[in-house]
């Protein structure tokens, strides 16, 4: 069998995927979510768990299976964090974190759909956000060291009640309110949101797609019946307790079904009926800002 080169994911939220597959027999390659959508589309890798915007575009590349991350509602890690409340958005600057991919239009669908906002500006923040920025997407375990920072756990806060207001004495925090994006979509669409799915490349031989399914699966189930270890293992990465990294696993769908993909094209079909997504998609942000 070739060793096929696999995007691994270093976030908490993949660990039930990751944690030991093992690298002799895969070639396991660190990056974000957005760069392996970019790594994708230049032939550098093999199969990942891909971003659910970069498999619109990534053609050569094919579902593995029903096997993603998805929720049906609260993410506790893709939020967006903001100096006003959400509603008050309007001729905002948004800074966008240089991770992400999907977050980014899901909150510009969320924006412009469900709250009635208008930005003036969505730009690209690989090194932070800026003085001037007065809302601050972030995503994966950055989002979850942030929001900590401040008071909010998994397990102890509940951001489906809606945009909560953050504990400043905690940490000097210039942004006081944060919304859950996938919080936000359960109440506008009433479905679950898939943020990723496992994709292999379409030339990738049949025999070597088995064998990575197959330790896709062995290793995912071997984690879900040790997940609260799992969870301690991995909660300082994430700058989290033991019971709120196991609280926010707990909270994922990762084989998500014919529901799963419903909402999948419930996305892509809102996506493909705005005037910006063609002109302004996520791969783009760096030509609109920093």
């Amino acid at each position: 069998m070739s060793r096929l080169r696999i995007a691994h994911i270093s976030y908490l939220n993949s660990a039930p995927f990751f944690t030991g597959m093992g690298d002799e027999i895969f070639e396991m390659v660190e990056m974000d979510p957005r760069a392996l959508g970019q790594a994708a589309e230049q032939g550098e890798v093999d199969a990942g768990l891909m971003s659910i915007v970069d498999t619109f575009r990534n053609l050569q590349f094919e579902p593995l299976g029903d096997l993603g991350i998805a929720l049906y509602g609260a993410s506790h890690s893709v939020l967006l964090f903001s100096n006003r409340p959400v509603q008050k958005l309007n001729g905002a600057t948004i800074g966008i974190t240089g991770e992400t991919s999907t977050s980014y239009p899901l909150l510009r669908l969320l924006l412009n759909g469900y709250f009635g906002v208008n930005p003036a500006a969505y730009v690209r923040r690989p090194n932070g956000p800026e003085v001037s920025d007065d809302a601050l997407l972030l995503i994966g375990d950055s989002a979850l060291r942030r929001a900590a920072r401040s008071g909010q756990e998994p397990g102890l806060r509940d951001y489906t009640a809606g945009i909560l207001e953050l504990e400043a004495s905690r940490f000097e925090e210039p942004y006081k309110h944060v919304l859950d994006l996938s919080a936000a979509w359960r109440e506008w669409q009433g479905m679950p949101f898939v943020f990723a799915r496992w994709m292999v490349r379409r030339e990738v031989a049949r025999e070597d797609r088995i064998t990575l399914l197959g330790a896709l699966l062995s290793s995912f189930d071997a984690n879900m019946r040790r997940l609260e270890k799992l969870a301690a293992d991995n909660a300082d990465r994430a700058g989290i307790s033991a019971d709120a990294a196991y609280a926010y696993l707990m909270g994922f769908i990762y084989r998500f079904g014919d529901h799963g993909e419903e909402a999948i094209e419930s996305f892509r079909e809102l996506l493909e009926s705005t005037h910006w997504w063609e002109t302004a998609p996520p791969i783009a942000l760096e030509r609109e800002g920093t």
